[in-house]
């Protein structure tokens, strides 16, 4: 069983909460920790600088957030924005991310990032030249705006599947459990990126998907699984794919 994080902890052995969904977000790096609940927030007792929101709100349009510390950079991540759950999982990710990417992308190469989410490889493999950032997620593409503020970041808020592919020297790919699809695939190959990086978080999506891009024109050259989630059965692979 996965032991929580400190600051986690102390939420569920000291927080009182209305009944109902309850989801506790903490960011490591900051210190900073944001409640979201279903039911009235008056009923919530959290220890002191705890950010505390209902669901009802959120829907209404009300913002709420908390900051990671990562990767040598901040990021902002809101209530309903998805983060990779354990620091050094994300740095993990980056780290082969960047190692995929090696020398493909040339000083002042696009980098195309696609579900791209708050703009975690956006804002570290991309941060050299001109980066093209998609995402659906209303909350998740307002984060990467400010994430990505003073770099040459365009964020388009689509579905892949819709989007208007553009000419990128690098594609990263990093789709939801049931993989890019054929829609997908096709948005990346036209492209006509030299280089692909997919992140898959489901070893039969990553099958699907590499046949998908070897059809497209695309080898797989390597793939790294990283263990985000011990003693589970899930784990993230990082795979590169070469335009033949």
């Amino acid at each position: 069983m996965l032991g929580r994080h400190p600051l986690i902890d102390d939420l569920v052995q000291h927080g009182r909460f209305p009944d109902g969904e309850v989801v506790l977000r903490a960011g490591p790096g900051t210190g900073e920790r944001l409640v979201i609940v279903d039911g009235a927030i008056d009923t919530v007792d959290v220890p002191e600088g705890v950010r505390v929101v209902s669901a009802k709100e959120l829907a209404a349009g009300r913002r709420a957030w908390f900051h990671d510390e990562l990767a040598g950079h901040r990021w902002r991540v809101s209530a309903r924005s998805f983060f990779q759950a354990r620091v050094d999982g994300a740095e993990a990710l980056v780290d082969a991310v960047r190692a995929a990417t090696d020398d493909s992308l040339p000083a002042g190469g696009h980098l195309v990032d696609l579900y791209g989410g708050v703009g975690l490889f956006a804002g570290t493999v991309g941060r050299d030249g001109p980066v093209t950032l998609v995402e659906s997620s209303a909350s998740s593409t307002a984060d990467a705006r400010v994430n990505l503020e003073g770099l040459d970041a365009r964020i388009v808020r689509a579905d892949v599947d819709h989007w208007g592919a553009a000419h990128a020297d690098v594609v990263i790919a990093d789709p939801p459990r049931t993989g890019l699809g054929a829609k997908a695939a096709g948005k990346v190959a036209a492209t006509h990126a030299a280089r692909v990086v997919l992140v898959s978080c489901d070893p039969a999506a990553l099958g699907r998907d590499a046949k998908l891009l070897t059809e497209a024109g695309y080898d797989l050259a390597t793939s790294q699984l990283i263990d985000l989630f011990p003693h589970t059965s899930h784990v993230e692979v990082v795979s590169r794919f070469d335009r033949r």
